[in-house]
Order: C-alpha cells, then sequence, then structure tokens
C-alpha cells in the first residue's frame, strides 16, 4: 500500500510543533480532477493544536510511495527574521515555542520581552516599557503607526505575567506575534539588508 505511517512524523505547519506524530484520521481520499486523473489524500490531525493537515500520496494499487505535498504549507516559515541578535531572539524564540505548544498567555509575555530586549539593543533601558516605546518612535527607529501595535503587545504581556480571570487566548497571541514580528522586521532585517546592499552593491559582488 502506498501510504506509509512514517509520513505521519512530520513538523506540524499550522502550530509549528515539531519531533511528533500526526495523528493519522484517514488515508486513500479520492478526489478527481477534471480531466479523470485521480489524486489521493491522507489527513492527519496535530495533537497539539488539533488542526488537520492533508498530505497527497499514491494510488493505493500503485507502487509509488511518496508523499507529494502538504497543506497547508509551513505557517512558522513566515516567522523567519534576518539579522535578528542573538539576544532579541532568544525571547522572541521562546515566544514561537510556548505559543506552538499552547501557551498563549507564556507566548504573550515572551513577546513583551522581545520588545524591551530589542529597545535595549538601540540602547534604550527605560524602567517602564512604555517610555522604552515612546523613545523607539521619537528616536526615529519606528514610525508612529507602530505605537497602538507596540503597546497592544506591551499589555496583552502584562495580562499574560499577572493571575487574575483574564486570560490571553491563542488568537490574541498570534495577533501580537505578528505585530512583533513586524516590528523586528523594520528594526533588523531592513537595516541588515540595507547593509548588506550597500557593502556588495545591488548584483551582490563586493
Amino acid at each position: 500500500m502506498p501510504w506509509d505511517e512514517r509520513y505521519s512524523f512530520r513538523d506540524c505547519p499550522w502550530c509549528g510543533l515539531t519531533n511528533t506524530r500526526l495523528a493519522t484520521i484517514n488515508i486513500n481520499q479520492q478526489v478527481i480532477d477534471k480531466w479523470g486523473e485521480s489524486k489521493f489524500w491522507a489527513t492527519l490531525g496535530c495533537p497539539a493544536c488539533g488542526n488537520a493537515v492533508l498530505v497527497r500520496h499514491g494510488a493505493p494499487d500503485s507502487d509509488d510511495t511518496k508523499a507529494y505535498e502538504v497543506v497547508p504549507t509551513p505557517s512558522h516559515a513566515k516567522t523567519d527574521i534576518k539579522h535578528l541578535p542573538e539576544d532579541v531572539a532568544r525571547y522572541y524564540n521562546d515566544a514561537l515555542l510556548v505559543l506552538r505548544v499552547g501557551v498563549p498567555d507564556a507566548a504573550a509575555v515572551q513577546l513583551r520581552r522581545t520588545l524591551e530586549a530589542a529597545a535595549a539593543h538601540y540602547e534604550i533601558r527605560e524602567k517602564i516599557l512604555m517610555k522604552s516605546i515612546e523613545k523607539l518612535i521619537e528616536d526615529g527607529h519606528v514610525t508612529q503607526s507602530f505605537e497602538p501595535l507596540l503597546h497592544h503587545i506591551r499589555s496583552i504581556g502584562n495580562v499574560g505575567a499577572h493571575a487574575s480571570d483574564e486570560r490571553v487566548d491563542h488568537g490574541t497571541a498570534e495577533r501580537a506575534l505578528r505585530f512583533t514580528t513586524q516590528l523586528l522586521r523594520n528594526l533588523f532585517e531592513v537595516p541588515g539588508e540595507l547593509d548588506e546592499l550597500a557593502e556588495n552593491g545591488p548584483t551582490g559582488a563586493k
């Protein structure tokens, strides 16, 4: 049979959970396209986030045991940021990790710490994070339009850090992650790419 259970050992493209086996829900699900060609799919489920993943495989009566493609594409690729300083990346990667295993409160706290580390990288170390955010904008490191986003990340980080009836849900943490990713691209990736361009020239040749 072309479907092989080893293809269920894969990272979850939804939440990024690694080194796991996705649960096999169905295999040999047949779809016929407009030219009459049959395509076969397996449906897998992530044990962490509960989302479904489709893997295309060969026909049941063939010798083809390759897994062709996965739907959706890996979401964690969207969070890859170039030129990110190690001290900032540590908190950012911790936020990714705890969000992917389903702890959005902890992710919110790590995203707040990511902001603090990013500001500190620019020698901004105010005792109150709000003041650091204002200083980042005042010094021109980010535009004024980022201010409400930065305060949103700060506020949900406060919620995640304190014991109360208010909790940070997964959707809120995901949104804060997207905001943080855009901020870090502006603070580090874009300047880093421009520095490389200035050093190597438009064709990449020194």
